[in-house]
């Protein structure tokens, strides 16, 4: 066996082991004498003095406790009670991140600033732990905020006996000081107080927390208070209530000059639901109270604690007058463009020097959104509002309706056309001359006769001779007496009651609906406009919100012209909701049912839609172009064999998606849509209206559209264009425009134009049949017309014009514009 050599320590080596050895001994001994000392004195160690809300807290703190620990240990008794407060009820994310500097530094300066208050002794102690000592009001960024603001209010309040008077002082005072006011382009809506202070702009929410924290800083017991939608749907709005023996409220950056419980919107917070969250009034609160702050920049979060304190608002309102409406005035420089200040003057239309006017000034920019001036007028007159600036003097009429509040935009510049592209080449409309005395009412009762017989009689109808004669040489005048007699008519009674009901149905779909007037009624009805909401295959809850969401989306734009808005509810919460085959059938009744019973004009419909919505508007206005005046789809794309551009040749369609809305392919689906038509125009600058913008930087939500109703209002629906491309995509849409087909199916088309009197058809393989419905808008029906098809021609023939026809595609269609006269058979052979 080999063995090793050892050789012996050195004994310097030795005494260096002997004495490790030793330290080693003594360390293990020390919690053993501890011990001993514990027990032979009878003492144990100090127990933690913070409560079970600390402890929990200090357990949502994962790596960052230590922070928290140390900040608890640190803090001077005398403080202890507020940092225990603090802590035991902030939320779970400040728990995680915030140094014990920050929270040292945040208590000591509060109980300081509390100190040196006049008004101290008037505190209670709830108020100031709730509203004086918390760092934060709502989902703003954590700034040390307390000693800048403390230096800057400190001045501004000196001689300030009570808190009221304080914050009334700050709040008239430090905004002109650092030069902040309110803008629409701030960066966030909860900006924290440097980013304020750093860009001069914020949000009614930023302004809000800007003010509380200025208040807080100079001992003012203070909190945010928000409603997360007015009950006039205009939006929601955040403000500031102060503590002084209550709670009283005030603008930020708004002070009334005479003091609190003041402001623009106590009108609008008169009406708030207490029962309703989404119409109620929110107080922040730092103490958990199981109620989430409605933060709208951040649904679904409800990490801050609210109280619902409607009540203080709404403790007498009093009931509406019948008699009275209140007008609300925006004026703004260019239509669509930004608000600004200017004299308003109300006067009774008609009136001489001595009437009685009414007068104010309206808001600029750095309003808030909602503040709007406001005046109470007489419900039994019509008005004159006029307005001037620069020397620019505008002039609209204002006629009270039925709505308790009423809004009127008035634009300084007037602007013809908004960049819509040009559409193609439309006939003229025809004049109406008068019918011959005494034919109206004959026409009249033999139209009724003929709507109110089952479908089985009007196949075979025979009207006199001598009115299709009339129709022949007075057609507008017939075409609007066959519209009379169609809403006169006493079959409408189902659809009428839906209409009262606010709701649609097709087969067992039944889709509610809201709808509220903008503007003044045009001459020629109103315009209407049809907006989706998104949401799709989620809860039903989840869908109604989008629903409610979608009925203040789009802004009011009454300076564009009178119009309906009327925001759908999909007819059940499928992924599909809105593009689907009961949806055409069931729009296509929604909009008859306003044509009858809601005043609208048929050439100004509009449908448009976000997300869900878009997808719906991408399927439903290809398929029946004929129905809309123009269509928008925002944050959606088209939907492989359901959506087609090639139908879209005469109808204005536009489409806003985000450059990083990636998902499901949406924006390169889009950029494709944009290539198709660019295709299909072929070089002309007259066909297919449609546009395609993509948004640089933006995703899905957050678009620009919201004004997009002011771009789309200058266009108007030709219900008879001469040039027709018709892609069919399912086996619903049996008509189009002024074509019909009894048998559609997918990836069949049928091209028609009008050239004279000479229409040019084209089939493509697999149609079997189809009619041309022709009238006094595409043809001369005094002369021969000559049809071909697929190159092969007619000889020219007489095309008499048939009430039987006119009266069966206005039953069809609902829409007077989309009835026609004459009716020509044809297969790919030729006429039938």
């Amino acid at each position: 066996m080999i063995r090793h050599r050892q050789d012996p320590l050195p004994m310097n080596s030795v005494a260096s082991l002997f004495r490790l050895l030793s330290a080693v001994a003594a360390l293990w001994a020390l919690p053993f004498r501890a011990s001993a000392a514990v027990g032979a004195e009878g003492t144990a160690p100090p127990a933690p003095w913070w409560s079970a809300g600390v402890e929990r807290a200090l357990r949502e703190a994962g790596t960052n406790r230590v922070e928290l620990l140390k900040a608890l240990r640190e803090a001077p008794v005398a403080q202890r009670e507020g940092l225990g407060f603090l802590v035991a009820e902030m939320p779970a994310r400040d728990a995680a991140t915030l140094p014990a500097s920050y929270l040292l530094e945040n208590l000591s300066q509060a109980y300081e600033a509390l100190e040196a208050a006049p008004w101290r002794e008037r505190i209670p102690k709830e108020g100031f732990l709730n509203d004086v000592l918390p760092y934060a009001s709502l989902s703003e960024s954590r700034d040390p905020w307390r000693r800048k603001l403390r230096a800057l209010a400190a001045p501004l309040i000196a001689g300030c006996t009570t808190p009221g008077e304080a914050a009334q002082r700050i709040n008239e005072r430090l905004f002109p000081l650092v030069k902040v006011k309110y803008s629409t382009q701030r960066h966030r809506a909860d900006q924290g107080p440097f980013e304020t202070l750093e860009t001069g702009m914020a949000s009614c929410t930023g302004l809000s927390i800007l003010l509380v924290d200025a208040c807080r800083a100079a001992g003012i017991p203070a909190r945010v208070v928000a409603t997360p939608l007015w009950i006039n749907l205009r939006g929601n709005h955040t403000w500031v209530e102060i503590w002084d023996g209550g709670w009283h409220f005030t603008g930020a950056a708004e002070p009334d000059p005479k003091g609190l419980d003041r402001g623009w919107f106590t009108h609008d917070a008169s009406q708030a639901l207490k029962e309703m969250p989404q119409h109620a009034i929110y107080a922040s609160t730092w103490r958990r109270t199981g109620i989430g702050f409605p933060m709208v920049w951040a649904k679904g979060d409800e990490s801050v604690p609210a109280l619902n304190v409607t009540e203080r608002y709404t403790p007498s309102a009093p009931a509406a007058d019948p008699g009275r409406v209140r007008l609300l005035v925006k004026v703004l420089d260019r239509p669509a463009g930004q608000r600004v200040p200017a004299r308003v003057t109300v006067s009774e239309a008609g009136g001489d020097a001595q009437s009685p006017t009414v007068e104010g000034t309206s808001r600029g920019e750095t309003a808030d959104l909602n503040d709007i001036l406001p005046f109470t007028l007489s419900r039994s007159h019509a008005y004159v509002v006029a307005v001037e600036r620069d020397g620019v003097v505008r002039r609209q009429e204002f006629h009270p309706g039925t709505n308790a509040q009423e809004v009127v935009v008035v634009a300084l510049k007037e602007e013809a056309s908004l960049g819509l592209r040009s559409r193609a080449c439309y006939a003229p409309r025809g004049a109406v001359s008068p019918l011959p005395p005494g034919e109206e009412s004959r026409l009249a009762a033999a139209m009724t006769s003929f709507f109110v017989a089952p479908a089985s009689r009007q196949a075979t109808w025979r009207f006199p001779r001598s009115l299709d004669r009339l129709l022949q040489t007075h057609e507008p005048a017939v075409r609007r007496a066959a519209w009379e007699a169609y809403r006169s008519a006493p079959i409408h009674e189902p659809a009428r009651k839906d209409f009262v009901e606010h709701q649609v149905r097709f087969d067992k779909h039944v889709s509610p609906y809201t709808v509220k007037s903008v503007g003044t009624r045009p001459a020629g009805g109103w315009a209407l406009f049809i907006a989706m909401h998104g949401g799709g295959g989620v809860a039903k809850e989840f869908n109604d919100s989008q629903w409610r969401h979608m009925q203040i989306y789009y802004r009011d734009h009454p300076e564009a012209g009178g119009y309906l808005y009327v925001a759908l509810r999909a007819p059940n919460d499928t992924w599909n909701g809105f593009y689907d085959d009961y949806v055409y059938p069931l729009v296509a009744n929604l909009v008859q049912g306003f044509l009858l019973f809601g005043d609208v004009d048929p050439d100004k419909v509009f449908i448009m839609g976000y997300s869900h919505g878009g997808y719906g508007a991408f399927a439903i206005g290809p398929k029946m172009p004929d129905r809309f005046a123009a269509i928008h789809a925002s944050a959606a794309a088209p939907t492989d064999g359901e959506t087609t551009p090639r139908t879209l040749r005469n109808t204005v369609f536009s489409v806003m998606v985000g450059e990083k809305d990636t998902e499901f392919g949406r924006v390169d689906r889009d950029r494709r849509f944009k290539e198709s038509v660019e295709a299909l125009r072929a070089g002309r600058t007259d066909v297919y209206p449609v546009t395609v913008q993509v948004v640089a930087g933006n995703g899905h939500t957050g678009l620009p559209d919201r004004d997009k109703i002011a771009d789309l209002y200058p266009s108007t629906r030709e219900p008879a264009p001469q040039e027709l491309t018709w892609a069919m995509t399912d086996g619903v849409i049996r008509d189009f425009y002024w074509l019909r087909c009894e048998a559609p199916a997918k990836r069949q088309e049928i091209a028609a134009r009008c050239d004279g009197n000479r229409v040019v058809v084209t089939f493509s393989p697999g149609v079997r049949s189809a009619s041309l419905l022709l009238d006094g808008r595409l043809v001369d029906l005094d002369q021969p017309v000559v049809v071909e098809v697929n190159g092969k021609a007619s000889r020219p023939a007489t095309v008499r014009p048939s009430l039987r026809v006119l009266c069966q595609t206005l039953a069809r269609r609902g829409d007077p514009a989309l009835a026609f006269t004459a009716q020509i058979p044809i297969t790919p052979a030729g006429v039938r």
